[in-house]
């Protein structure tokens, strides 16, 4: 490599800024998105606070992550439920402030997939318990740990969010709904956080590799890849402790949005490069298309 390159500004980017010193928490942290969410931060030298309600689930992780080479001492674990209500996911934030420090990035990766009937046909009861039960996690959690984060210069409060949010999928429209509700969430609370210096992320997934999907197509992201973008731009921001914006809306709906997803300019919106694929992202994530299918080639419009 010529000297010019290995200059500030010149030929290969200079890597961003660890996390070393930084204490973080993933909200979801051992679910499948979540862990590959965690090992990002602990791979860039965070200490990453994982609140769950079972410690067998929490061990079970501890237990992965360390057969996978990462370094699970700066892993946190925290006995919780963020679902049990107001005083719960109080007492849950209180016990992370406790055992891992104030926290500069909080991640949230709640919630999950689910198909049903048409909308026209789906029951009240199940509607209304699909969004109640979809949005109540989230907001617990925002109130649990958005004030945490407030007046901590760089700090970050990332929602996780998939596909849903944007493109419209048959036999989702309850799941859909909540998701979208969850990124216009985002970007409230990002108006009404920016003064208070907390930068909210809304990330858009599209199906991603995971310690379930072995046989993942080569196209798909992976949640670790997730995470280090994640990682990467907290870094960053962390780094320049800069004032907060609007939300930044970045979509990864195959592995060739990850470089355009850590280069996204803080407050900014980035589509996907694949473009619409609702059909098609329905059947990934659903497992109804085959093997081959989900081999081939990334959806295009």
């Amino acid at each position: 490599m010529a000297l010019l390159d290995r200059l500030p500004g010149r030929g290969v980017p200079d890597p961003p800024p660890r996390l070393d010193g930084r204490t973080t928490v993933v909200c979801g942290g051992a679910g499948e998105v979540g862990e590959g969410i965690v090992a990002g931060l602990l791979d860039a030298g965070a200490r990453v606070a994982v609140p769950s309600r079972g410690h067998e689930r929490l061990q079970a992780l501890e237990h992965r992550l360390r057969d996978a080479g990462r370094p699970v001492e700066r892993l946190v674990p925290v006995i919780g439920d963020l679902s049990a209500g107001e005083d719960a996911a109080q007492a849950l934030a209180a016990d992370v402030l406790r055992l891992a420090g104030p926290p500069d990035l909080v991640v949230a990766a709640l919630g999950g997939w689910a198909a049903g009937p048409p909308l026209a046909e789906l029951g009240l009861d199940e509607w209304e318990s699909a969004i109640h039960d979809g949005l109540r996690a989230h907001h617990l959690a925002v109130r649990a740990f958005v004030p945490l984060l407030r007046d901590r210069p760089g700090a970050g409060y990332a929602m996780i969010n998939g596909a849903a949010a944007r493109y419209p999928v048959p036999g989702s429209g309850a799941v859909s709904t909540v998701a979208a509700g969850e990124l216009m969430a985002a970007q409230v609370l990002a108006a009404e956080e920016s003064g208070y210096g907390v930068q909210v992320e809304a990330y858009v997934l599209g199906p991603v590799a995971t310690r379930s999907r072995s046989e993942s197509a080569p196209w798909m992201a992976s949640a670790e890849q997730v995470g280090g973008v994640i990682a990467d731009r907290a870094g960053r921001r962390l780094a320049g402790g800069g004032d907060a914006g609007p939300a930044t809306v970045v979509e990864i709906l195959t592995a060739g949005d990850l470089r355009r997803a850590r280069d996204l300019p803080p407050g900014g919106v980035r589509g996907a490069g694949a473009g619409r694929a609702g059909w098609i992202l329905w059947g990934l994530q659903t497992g109804n298309l085959s093997n081959q299918v989900r081999r081939g080639a990334p959806p295009r419009d």
